[in-house]
């Protein structure tokens, strides 16, 4: 006889089938979809532009509007409160159905699966199911949006806002996990950041703003700075050996003599940067997947050395995995 358990794993594979599908149309319809988002963001800065003190903006997933199957992500702008912001307001929403579309075709799917579990698997178990699942397709909105806001940061709409010296734009679930994908610190020291790397704490630099600074033959050997700004810095002669850079924005950065090699460079961005005689040599870049049986994350974007200057570049050994 049918079991809860069976009905759950079968789900599982269902839904992992789903996963890479989203995965595989993601790259060729990023383009389009980044194009949409860009467009968002333009209106949404335009509406907010006579508010005050703004520290937040937000791509918000509500489960409600999934239970709704209503699939768009509500944008919230806040104070320094944050949650707790009492001016807190929703300006606008942005359609993330495309990325659904294989979710909204699972719950179809798992709909008519439990027919065959009648009196073991009830609606409100594949709701729950559903819900548990939503997150892992909302990770492509979090990628979509990650890599098309630096083009929306320099545009005058953005610059034009009146922002908190601290400010973030996040995307995530409302109130509970999100994830940087843009952060300013206009109090950034270079002395208490200097301070602050010698403990190398693993995780406590990711997403932070760092650009703008000069850090010219530092030793950063070894230190986790994930996803962090550090664009437009002075990093000549510095040495990264075997830390991890996955995401890390190094575009407009004098680079140069700088040396990466045994390092993880996954979606790294070194467009525009000034890297002569820098070192990958043995760095780790690969972009997509990786042979994954089970859905992990959205695939990694490549490497982008776009407009860089790389005369005298050392790639010896290194894995981009065959794209930059």
């Amino acid at each position: 006889m049918p079991t809860p358990e069976q009905f759950t794993n079968q789900a599982q594979t269902k839904l992992n089938e789903k996963l890479f599908k989203t995965e595989a149309s993601f790259p060729g319809e990023f383009p389009r979809l980044s194009a949409g988002f860009k467009e968002n963001f333009r209106q949404v800065c335009e509406k907010i532009a006579e508010l005050d003190d703004i520290a937040y903006i937000e791509y918000t997933l509500l489960r409600t509007s999934i239970i709704n199957k209503n699939y768009t992500a509500e944008v919230r702008v806040y104070g320094e409160d944050w949650y707790f912001c009492k001016n807190q307001q929703a300006v606008g929403e942005f359609d993330v159905s495309f990325l659904f579309k294989h979710f909204d075709d699972l719950w179809g799917e798992l709909i008519d699966m439990r027919k065959q579990f009648t009196g073991k698997v009830s609606a409100a178990d594949v709701k729950e199911f559903m819900m548990d699942a939503a997150p892992k397709f909302y990770a492509y909105v979090i990628s979509l949006c990650r890599f098309s806001i630096l083009d929306c940061v320099e545009r005058d709409y953005f610059k034009a806002l009146k922002k908190s010296p601290k400010f973030e734009i996040n995307v995530g679930e409302y109130m509970a996990q999100t994830q940087v994908v843009y952060k300013e610190n206009a109090e950034k020291n270079r002395g208490e950041i200097l301070e602050w790397f010698a403990d190398r704490l693993n995780f406590a630099y990711c997403f932070e703003d760092f650009s703008g600074l000069d850090l010219s033959g530092e030793n950063l050997s070894e230190i986790d700075l994930r996803y962090a700004d550090l664009r437009n810095c002075e990093l000549k002669d510095v040495n990264f050996i075997g830390s991890n850079l996955t995401g890390a924005r190094f575009c407009g950065a004098n680079l140069e003599n700088a040396d990466f090699s045994y390092s993880n460079l996954y979606e790294a961005d070194f467009s525009g940067a000034n890297l002569q005689n820098a070192k990958f040599n043995h760095v780790m870049a690969d972009s997509g997947m990786f042979g994954e049986v089970e859905w992990q994350r959205p695939g990694y974007f490549g490497v982008s050395f776009k407009n860089a200057d790389l005369r005298g570049t050392d790639f010896t050994n290194a894995n981009f995995g065959g794209r930059i």
